[in-house]
């Protein structure tokens, strides 16, 4: 019991490291915002979800969601809640969705997950931020289609990429 429970520990510490140097990895690609990211780290959920279980994805974001916030210094900020609301949220519609991957493909799982993840970091920011801001003109709508547009084609990206691993299923912890 307590070699499995070492087992266990060393790859949670491996994925959350993954997803933690995958998010820095992203502060390299040219993007249209600041703000934006493809989500690469969502890759170590999906191997997390794939090899092991839902207990250890949802561990994997929500370490790699607090120790990115102390390492930046944004713990408590508005980017760290709409971060952890956003991602927590998203990662349990994420072992929803898995429960039927026999029919679903983690392209699908993953650019599902990304619109849903893009959806609710809108809405935690216009809460946040934005609440007394109209949200009827034109190009407010126009940037809110474009901004989850983009999170669904980040998505698939992020799917495409956890497909072409090719994990091997059934050898869990």
């Amino acid at each position: 019991m307590v070699m499995k429970e070492n087992r266990r520990e060393i790859y949670l510490t491996a994925l959350v490291l993954l997803a933690l140097y995958l998010s820095l990895a992203e502060n390299f690609i040219p993007k249209p915002f600041p703000w934006m990211k493809i989500g690469l780290s969502n890759i170590a959920v999906l191997i997390a979800l794939e090899k092991f279980d839902s207990k250890l994805a949802i561990e994997v974001v929500l370490l790699r969601i607090f120790i990115q916030a102390l390492m930046l210094g944004t713990l408590f900020t508005p980017g760290f809640i709409i971060s952890l609301s956003a991602g927590g949220a998203t990662t349990l519609f994420m072992v929803g969705l898995y429960k039927f991957r026999k029919y679903l493909s983690l392209l699908a799982i993953s650019s599902l997950s990304a619109f849903l993840h893009n959806l609710i970091q809108l809405i935690v920011v216009y809460f946040l931020i934005f609440r007394n801001i109209t949200l009827y003109s034109k190009s407010i709508m126009m940037f809110v289609w474009g901004f989850l547009a983009i999170g669904v084609v980040a998505g698939i990206i992020t799917g495409f990429i956890g497909e072409k691993l090719n994990l091997r299923r059934g050898n869990k912890l």
